[in-house]
């Protein structure tokens, strides 16, 4: 037999045994698969029975298919008091794991909304919004943990206070001209400014402006100061 007959030959040998690999690699995928499929969900335990030769046995099966989901708010600095506004203006919207919208809702009570729901639709829920909360910030695709005590479900929404806000214009008491680079720093109210820390400062645009934002989570006194300048 010629060299270049016995390298065809010894060719194919490999290409068949490539084929059947491959062969053997999409089955074990597919079994693997198929095996998946088979133990995706999960199981509850209804009861258990010890059951004798000839006995016929009856015994109902109660199970959860819908809940009352309650969306309660909280800030996000507590673990255990909620909040008990209400409001006819705030939204909150349920979203899955793609950003479809699954359920919507306008208005709190208590602090509180309310979906009945079945338990499918609520194990698709993936993120919360809430928009419109009045004195705190608005909330959007915040991560749904979802506890359960019986039928109910709870979602509990996180806020914090909106930004608090300091702002306004430098001018010259005497030309009335806005004055750039000027320093504004803000200290606790009574605190000496030389050898405090600031609680913000900022520094005067080219139109004199100057604005301090502030995260508060209740009300605070500050005292507001123009550095190198006497205010008049």
């Amino acid at each position: 037999m010629e060299i270049t007959e016995m390298k065809k030959i010894f060719s194919k040998k490999i290409f068949s045994r490539k084929i059947i690999i491959g062969l053997f690699f999409v089955a074990a995928v597919l079994i693997f698969l198929v095996n998946s499929l088979a133990t995706t969900g999960f199981f509850s335990k209804a009861f258990d029975k010890s059951l004798s030769p000839g006995e016929q046995y009856e015994r109902n099966v109660t199970i959860r298919q819908y809940y009352n989901l309650t969306v309660r708010v909280q800030k996000e600095t507590s673990s255990t008091s909620y909040l008990t506004f209400d409001s006819n203006d705030t939204v909150i919207m349920l979203k899955d794991v793609n950003g479809t919208e699954i359920a919507r809702t306008t208005g709190l009570v208590n602090g509180k909304t309310y979906f009945f729901m079945n338990s499918l639709t609520l194990d698709r829920i993936a993120t919360v919004s809430a928009l419109n909360l009045g004195d705190y910030a608005d909330v959007v695709d915040q991560q749904a943990n979802k506890t359960f005590s019986g039928t109910t479900a709870y979602i509990t929404v996180k806020v914090r206070y909106k930004s608090a806000s300091i702002s306004g214009f430098v001018r010259d008491e005497l030309t009335g001209a806005a004055v750039e680079g000027v320093e504004i720093v803000a200290v606790d109210d009574g605190a000496d400014p030389l050898s405090s820390a600031a609680v913000n400062s900022s520094v005067t645009s080219s139109s004199g402006f100057y604005k301090m934002q502030f995260e508060l989570n209740s009300s605070k006194a500050l005292d507001v100061y123009v550095k190198n300048y006497e205010a008049s």
